[in-house]
């Protein structure tokens, strides 16, 4: 207890000052970092489109401190353009830092914000989940420089999809073997991650060529340099992933104590109860998904909805490819239940009875 209260302070004393630092990290920047000292509204006016829904536009002078580069110390002003719905706009207060670029005022500089977020989310996952918590830190960190050495091969001439296939068995493998340790439930969750994305993939893949991408809508990849067609799928297939593991190691976990509890379960016994943790994961893990990639498309459908798009030419226009993640998503969801429940029973109550022949044998 004593070691624990002693490890969460010291974690505390450094993300104070990590927070401390990184506050204070304007020397890091190549561009000017402005701190604004005073805010004042020069000019308004008003304008009106098409449909009679009006903007208000605020032009305002800003006055700062730069806090980096040669200039360090200067007082400086400048003009900016605000907008009352800041959608391509930022809206300041005094107090904020903001980068300039050719001395103009480019976007706030958000780096401490994040970093508060990041500590928080470190604070809390170290402070329920304790070592499994740093972990999973851990894993995210790998992962991430994993997904990142996978971009880099790609635009070194390897097949996106093969680099996410190869990407998935990896992150599987790392993640779940830190979440859960090398036991034989991880093992069995991980084969079955495998096993369901290997299904999903072919499965995707079939219908991509038998509809010829009918249906989908790619506007909102219309900023790539390549062909839509080559992403998708790779992007549909580690928008799985996660899920496809939660549901993974949740059926292997409950089968792995239903042997644990009782040793002689039936294999009818221990379907039957997975069918019905199946069942109540199933909605649950379902609405996440819809729910992220509703959020994720919800600002872009409030403007388009004030600017006259009806819900139905919105979602038929720009949120089919959302939905399209969302539905190859809860497939692979729904899926990963039977194979889960027939490969953790498998590998999991079969190695429970190898062991006790091996035991009655000695």
């Amino acid at each position: 207890m004593k070691k624990n209260i002693l490890f969460f302070t010291g974690l505390l004393i450094i993300l104070g000052f990590l927070l401390i630092f990184v506050y204070d990290d304007d020397f890091l920047y190549k561009n000017e970092i402005i701190k604004i000292k005073d805010i004042s509204t020069i000019d308004t006016s008003t304008s009106t489109n098409d449909l009679g829904l009006e903007e208000k536009y605020y032009k305002k002078k800003i006055t700062g401190i730069v806090t980096n580069g040669k200039d360090r110390g200067k007082k400086k002003v400048f003009t900016y353009e605000e907008s009352y719905s800041s959608v391509v706009t930022d809206r300041y207060k005094v107090g904020d830092k903001v980068i300039t670029v050719k001395g103009e005022i480019e976007e706030l500089k958000r780096d401490f914000y994040v970093t508060i977020l990041l500590a928080v989310f470190v604070v809390l996952i170290v402070l329920i989940g304790e070592v499994n918590g740093l972990l999973s830190i851990g894993s995210v960190i790998l992962n991430t420089i994993i997904f990142c050495l996978g971009i880099d091969l790609y635009f070194r001439g390897i097949d996106i999809l093969f680099l996410c296939i190869i990407e998935s068995i990896i992150f599987s493998i790392l993640s779940l073997f830190i979440a859960g340790g090398i036991n034989k439930k991880t093992k069995a969750a991980i084969v079955s991650v495998i096993v369901s994305v290997s299904v999903l993939l072919v499965m995707v893949v079939v219908i991509a060529k038998i509809t010829n991408y009918d249906g989908v809508n790619f506007n909102e990849l219309s900023f790539l340099t390549v062909p839509p067609e080559e992403i998708i799928i790779p992007e549909l297939l580690l928008g799985s992933l996660g899920a496809i593991m939660d549901v993974a190691i949740t059926m292997a976990a409950a089968i792995s104590e239903l042997v644990e509890k009782d040793k002689n379960i039936s294999i009818k016994n221990l379907k039957k109860s997975s069918k019905q943790i199946g069942k109540d994961i199933m909605s649950t893990m379902t609405n996440v998904l819809f729910f992220t990639y509703l959020c994720g498309g919800l600002p872009i459908f409030v403007l388009a909805i004030r600017n006259g798009f009806s819900v139905y030419n919105y979602i038929s226009t720009n949120f089919s490819l959302e939905l399209t993640r969302f539905l190859v998503g809860s497939i692979g969801i729904v899926m990963t239940i039977p194979i889960a429940t027939f490969t953790c029973i498998r590998m999991i109550r079969n190695s429970e009875k190898m062991f006790k022949k091996k035991k009655k044998a000695s």
